[in-house]
């Protein structure tokens, strides 16, 4: 995501639906019932999704694998606890984010945002390359923006612009109301605005 594409983005609640899709519904009952390869699946299907809130949230690639290993090894133990009438999602991502603040207790490391270049390895041909180059210098001065954020407008920019959940999920996650977490994401974005603008106006 850009710095323009963030800074423009409404703080409404996600469109998206708030409810667990039947198929993937399905998935979570049978491995509740102790169906391996049914946890598999349901692995796939997010287990890059957590990794990278946790990359977002850890920088430190390590700690990302413990991150995603932990994580899902919570949501093992705690599947039968999940609540069908809920996003599997915005639970799982929950119980990610508590696991990556345990880590940042722990060891105390500083955030940073995913690789400049994530997502451009296999960037087209037709691809010019001083467009990658410019791609990569945007997404590091948003990484340098957001990390110069304070933890809670940061998380709540993370959760609910990047990983665009709705208000209510990111309000439940982070343990406060959805009013908070839209003057989070409001004082965020408004800061984010002055500091990229200084930043770039500073680089001419």
């Amino acid at each position: 995501m850009t710095a323009e594409a963030l800074l423009t983005l409404e703080v409404e609640p996600a469109t998206r639906s708030s409810v667990t899709e039947p198929a993937l519904l399905a998935v979570i009952r049978a491995a509740r019932d102790g169906d391996e390869r049914a946890f598999e699946e349901i692995m796939l299907a997010s287990e890059r999704r957590v990794a990278l809130l946790a990359w977002r949230i850890l920088g430190d690639a390590e700690e990302v694998k413990e991150a995603t290993q932990e994580t899902f090894l919570r949501v093992f133990r705690h599947l039968r606890k999940f609540d069908e009438q809920l996003d599997f999602f915005g639970w799982l991502f929950r119980i990610a984010v508590n696991v990556c603040r345990d880590i940042e207790k722990r060891r105390r490391r500083r955030w940073i945002f995913a690789p400049a270049d994530e997502g451009m390895s296999v960037a087209s041909d037709a691809r010019a390359a001083d467009d990658v180059l410019a791609a990569r210098a945007d997404a590091a001065l948003l990484t340098r923006a957001i990390d110069a954020l304070p933890a809670k407008e940061r998380l709540a920019v993370i959760l609910r612009e990047v990983q665009e959940l709705p208000t209510e999920e990111v309000a439940a996650i982070l343990g406060s109301s959805p009013a908070t977490v839209r003057v989070q994401v409001s004082k965020a974005r408004a800061k984010l605005r002055v500091w990229i603008e200084a930043w770039r106006g500073g680089a001419r």
